[in-house]
């Protein structure tokens, strides 16, 4: 990251400043949230902005929030679906925990950034916090350690250069609060009921947290 820190005051803020969006940048985002605040923040500062997702209902959810985002409908692991050494950055926000084979996920990612391109990925660790965490035992196929994703970036064509570790116990209860209004409620809604306690980890690195955040950039 050079002398520049990417720390903020909020999350979105500290993935924009990761980020480091220029006019010339083309984005793509692999899995969209409800909300989606990360294109929201990103979308007018950059020559494209792209969200894919294999969920068609949450991209066509996603369209009354955005204006310039490029919505795809596809599964980016399969070939022919996005263009090689295309892509300035790529943001993959816990996403990676949920696919079977993850080392095919970042070769593949590799192969659609240009050289010296980024990617922006954020994982679920191993803290014993993740116990009371409904979604580890129905979606997630694996946490990870600080030493596994290190190696698998390296082992995948990446150079980490950023690495902290953010979020606290605010991150599932959250989890249980979005949980109940989108399945209870039937409604979406933002992802922070919880948030100021969660927000002061991206004020700083930390040497504890329940999800680590990585920018690295390929060979």
């Amino acid at each position: 990251m050079g002398a520049k820190k990417p720390f903020a005051k909020t999350r979105i803020d500290y993935i924009r400043n990761l980020v480091e969006p220029s006019k010339s940048d083309k984005i793509l985002n692999i899995g969209i949230s409800n909300i989606p605040e990360v294109e929201m923040s990103l979308e007018n500062d950059v020559k494209e902005c792209w969200t894919l997702d294999i969920d068609p209902s949450k991209l066509e959810g996603a369209k009354k929030f955005l204006g310039k985002t490029k919505l795809i409908n596809a599964d980016f692991l399969k070939e022919g679906q996005l263009p090689a050494d295309y892509f300035d950055k790529v943001i993959m926000l816990e996403v990676l925990e949920h696919l079977d084979n993850d080392e095919e996920a970042l070769r593949k990612i590799n192969f659609i950034l240009k050289k010296g391109g980024s990617l922006i990925v954020a994982v679920p660790n191993n803290s014993l916090w993740h116990i009371i965490n409904p979604v580890k035992y129905i979606e997630h196929k694996r946490h990870y350690s600080n030493e596994r994703i290190r190696k698998l970036l390296a082992e995948t064509g990446f150079e980490v250069v950023h690495f902290n570790v953010v979020e606290c116990w605010t991150l599932l209860a959250n989890l249980w609060v979005h949980l109940f209004t989108k399945f209870i409620l039937r409604r979406n809604s933002r992802f922070g009921f919880f948030r100021n306690k969660a927000d002061s980890s991206y004020r700083q690195y930390n040497k504890t947290g329940v999800d680590i955040i990585i920018k690295a950039l390929k060979h």
